[in-house]
C-alpha cells in the first residue's frame, strides 16, 4: 500500500517547505471539489454570493452550472485581508511520541495557510513566540513574501515556556481593525488569561481563529511500565506508574479540553482541535467546510 501524501510523517519528508505546503493546499482544494458539501467548495475562497445590486456581467456562469447558486468573482480590492499567524515555538510543542512533533506538525499548518492566503492576493503575517515574541514578520501580499515567511519557518527552534497572554498584549495596538488573528499552539498555559486578551481585538472586529495541537499520546495516555516523565519547558522530571493515574490524567485533559472550547464558543472564537496524527489535507477540508457562513475561507466580514 503507498504511502499517504498527507500525512504528517510522510509530509516531514518533503524537506522544502515551500513544496510541503503547496503538497497540502493542492490536496485541500482538490478535496474541496469533491466535498459533498455543495456550499462550501472552493468557490467560495475565489467568489461571493450574488446580492442585488451587483452588476449581472460579473455572475460566474460555470459556477451556477455546478451549484445552481449565483456567485460573482471578488475583485482584488475586496479580497485585501490581512491576517496575523501567531505560531507557538514554546519547549512543549517540541514533543513528539510516535510521529512528528507538534512543532512540525504547527509549521506545516502554517505553511499552508501562509500559502493559501497569499495565492489568494490576502496578506499573511508571522508571529512566533514563547513566552515572548521571538520574531515579528508584518503581513504582506506579495507571493514573494512567501519565501520570507517559510524561511523564518524552518529556522525556528522550540525551547522555553509559554506565555501566550503576556505576547498577545504586545499586539493589542499593532494591530488594526477587520484583521484575522490565528493562534496554533498546545495552549499549556493560562487559557483564562488568553482569552482575556483575545476579547481586545474582537472589539476591533477582528476574527481570531485558535488551533489547538496536542499529540496523540497526550489525547490518549498509552503508557503503561513505569516511566519517567519530563517537562519540556522546566526541569521537572517525575517518576510514574502510567496505569494508576491513567483515568485522572484521561479526565483532567479531557476537562481542560472541553471548558477551552466551551469558553471559546460562549466568546465567539472559533476553536479547532487537531491531533497532530491527523493527515494535514483532512485537517483543512474539515475547517473549511464547516466555516461555509463566511462564504471564503479568510473573507472579512
Amino acid at each position: 500500500m503507498s504511502e499517504n501524501p498527507f500525512d504528517p510523517i510522510t509530509l516531514s519528508k518533503i524537506a522544502n517547505m515551500e513544496l510541503r505546503a503547496r503538497l497540502v493546499i493542492d490536496g485541500v482544494l482538490s478535496g474541496i471539489h469533491k466535498s459533498p458539501y455543495k456550499g462550501s467548495s472552493i468557490e467560495f475562497l475565489e467568489h461571493k454570493e450574488y446580492s442585488p445590486g451587483n452588476e449581472i456581467k460579473h455572475i460566474d456562469w460555470k459556477v451556477h452550472a455546478r451549484t445552481d447558486k449565483y456567485y460573482i468573482k471578488q475583485f482584488e480590492e475586496e479580497t485585501n485581508l490581512k491576517c496575523y499567524i501567531f505560531l507557538d515555538t514554546s519547549g512543549s510543542m517540541g514533543y513528539k511520541s510516535t510521529g512528528i512533533s507538534k512543532f512540525e506538525y504547527a509549521t506545516t499548518l502554517t505553511a499552508s495557510l501562509a500559502y493559501l492566503l497569499l495565492k489568494q492576493s490576502d496578506m499573511a503575517g508571522l508571529i512566533s513566540f514563547s513566552d515572548k515574541v521571538q520574531q515579528f514578520i508584518p503581513p504582506r501580499s506579495r507571493l514573494t513574501h512567501l519565501h520570507i515567511l517559510l524561511n523564518a519557518l524552518t529556522k525556528l527552534k522550540t525551547a522555553g515556556k509559554s506565555n501566550i497572554s503576556n505576547v498577545l498584549k504586545e499586539f493589542i495596538e499593532k494591530i488594526g481593525r477587520r484583521s484575522l488573528i490565528i493562534i496554533i499552539s498546545d495552549f499549556f498555559d493560562d487559557t483564562e488569561k488568553i482569552i482575556h486578551q483575545l476579547k481586545y481585538f474582537q472589539f476591533k472586529k477582528n476574527e481570531v481563529i485558535l488551533f489547538h495541537i496536542l499529540d496523540p499520546y497526550e489525547l490518549t495516555f498509552p503508557f503503561e511500565t513505569i516511566t519517567f516523565f519530563e517537562s519540556m519547558e522546566d526541569d521537572r522530571r517525575i517518576l510514574a506508574e502510567p496505569k494508576s493515574i491513567k483515568d485522572l490524567y484521561i479526565s483532567e485533559i479531557n476537562r481542560f479540553i472541553e471548558q477551552f472550547k466551551q469558553v471559546c464558543f460562549e466568546n465567539q472564537i472559533d476553536y479547532w482541535l487537531i491531533d497532530s496524527s491527523t493527515p494535514l489535507d483532512q485537517a483543512l477540508i474539515k475547517f473549511l467546510t464547516r466555516r461555509e457562513s463566511t462564504l471564503r475561507l479568510l473573507h472579512k466580514t
